[in-house]
């Protein structure tokens, strides 16, 4: 039986995976502004121009919740701050 060694996350996966929580971050910020002017508290994601993974990362982190509205092509995807985001958001932004 052949033995594999499993290599741990080196620094540079490290510092991707604080990028993304960097840009992550940075996206509940614009939703925060973007949303305080508004009525409603959902924002499209075309407008923001976020990339999917971190858009993903702060869906992982708790901090945005998604909808989708339509169907096919006319698919509209919103994003919205969760009670954590808002908190981050306002918290930092002080």
């Amino acid at each position: 039986m052949k033995t594999f060694s499993i290599a741990s996350a080196g620094p540079k996966a490290r510092k991707a995976a604080d990028a993304e929580d960097i840009a992550a971050r940075y996206l509940v910020y614009k939703l925060y502004y973007a949303i305080r002017d508004q009525v409603g508290p959902w924002q499209e994601l075309r407008a923001l121009g976020e990339p999917k993974a971190i858009v993903d990362r702060a869906m992982e982190r708790g901090w945005v919740t998604l909808k989708q509205d339509g169907e096919g092509k006319a698919k509209v995807y919103s994003a919205a701050l969760t009670v954590e985001g808002r908190r981050l958001a306002v918290r930092t932004r002080r």
